[in-house]
This record gives C-alpha cells, sequence and structure tokens, in this order.
C-alpha cells in the first residue's frame, strides 16, 4: 500500500513537472523566435542602407550596428547633420566600441571636409572642422584606445592644426621679444631662415 501511494503521488508530480516544463519550453521558444525575427529585420535594414537606400531608423528601437549603418549612410550622402544627431540621441545605448567607430567615421568626414575647404581657401573653416575632428578622435579613442587608425588620423589632423598652449596675454607681444625666423610648421626646420 505504501509504495502504491508513492507511486501514484510521483505520477501526480511528474505529470506537473511535464506540463511545466512543456509552459517553460514555450516561453523559451517564443523568446528565441522573437529574437531571431528582431535580428532578422534588422539585418534586413542593415542591408538597405549598405544598398543606398535611405530610409530613417528608430534610435530608441534600432540595434547598434543599424545606428552605425544610419550614421554611415547619412555620412555617405554628405548630411553630416544627420549623423551627428542620430549619434546624439543614441550615445547612451551604444556599445563603447560601436560609439567608437560611429564617432571615426564622422570625424574622417569632418577631415575630408576641411581639407576641401583648404583647397577653397578657407582656412579658418578649416581649422574649425580639424579641431571638431581631433574632439571626436580623442573620444573615440577614450571608447576604444586600441584603434589604431584613430591614432594614426588623430596624428594626422593634430599636423594639419596643431595644439598650442595659450599664453597668458597672446595678444600683448613685448617690443624686445625675437622675431619668428621659422614657421609653426612640425619637423625639424632645415635651410636658413
Amino acid at each position: 500500500m505504501h509504495v502504491d501511494r508513492l507511486v501514484a503521488r510521483f505520477s501526480e508530480q511528474r505529470r506537473t513537472l511535464l506540463w511545466l516544463l512543456t509552459i517553460a519550453c514555450a516561453v523559451w521558444f517564443g523568446y528565441v523566435a522573437d529574437d531571431f525575427f528582431r535580428t532578422e529585420r534588422a539585418n534586413s535594414r542593415i542591408h538597405q542602407l549598405l544598398a543606398r537606400r535611405d530610409f530613417t531608423i528608430n534610435v530608441r528601437t534600432a540595434t547598434p550596428q543599424e545606428i552605425l549603418a544610419r550614421v554611415n549612410e547619412s555620412l555617405r550622402r554628405d548630411q553630416i547633420a544627420d549623423a551627428q544627431s542620430t549619434l546624439s540621441l543614441s550615445a547612451e545605448r551604444l556599445p563603447p566600441a560601436i560609439h567608437a567607430a560611429a564617432l571615426y567615421n564622422i570625424a574622417n568626414f569632418r577631415t575630408l571636409l576641411a581639407a576641401e575647404a583648404v583647397r577653397k581657401g578657407d582656412l579658418d573653416g578649416a581649422a574649425a572642422l580639424v579641431n571638431l575632428a581631433k574632439t571626436e578622435y580623442r573620444l573615440a579613442l577614450k571608447l576604444d584606445p586600441a584603434n589604431w587608425d584613430a591614432r594614426y588620423n588623430i596624428d594626422v589632423a593634430m599636423r594639419i592644426v596643431r595644439d598650442l598652449p595659450q599664453a597668458d596675454n597672446p595678444d600683448k607681444e613685448s617690443p624686445d621679444a625675437p622675431k619668428k625666423l621659422w614657421t609653426d610648421l612640425p619637423g625639424i626646420p632645415k635651410g636658413l631662415p
């Protein structure tokens, strides 16, 4: 009798355990299916952006890779304001590597714009663009210190516009100050002054 009660109780618990296991599997399957379809939609949108089909994305629900693709497409279309606003709206949600890649791409675009401004003779505009690019390269390096491309590009940008320490009062020079014989370009001067 005692064994019969144990077998009956075990079969009831086994049935309950089987139902709980079935429900847990159904919930897990639903979660995996939802994640699969969400990833498929994100991949589809990324492929559309890479195929140069322009459309807006919701930065609150987009994946980090979608946001990076949207920033890159905006830059490809010369819409730096759109790229900057997309990055600004989603910056707190992005992983450091994706955020650094977006900053790096925007800084590269600003450097290209600065080079074009130099060709046109707008040196002040070029200096402002290079200074913004240097700031973005620095932020990218803080987020991803191993990014050697950003290190190289910030070095190039620093050669274009140097970061010199400002004196206390740069407007007033003493009359006894020596005359500048060499330019402020980096490197060792060669030849006579």
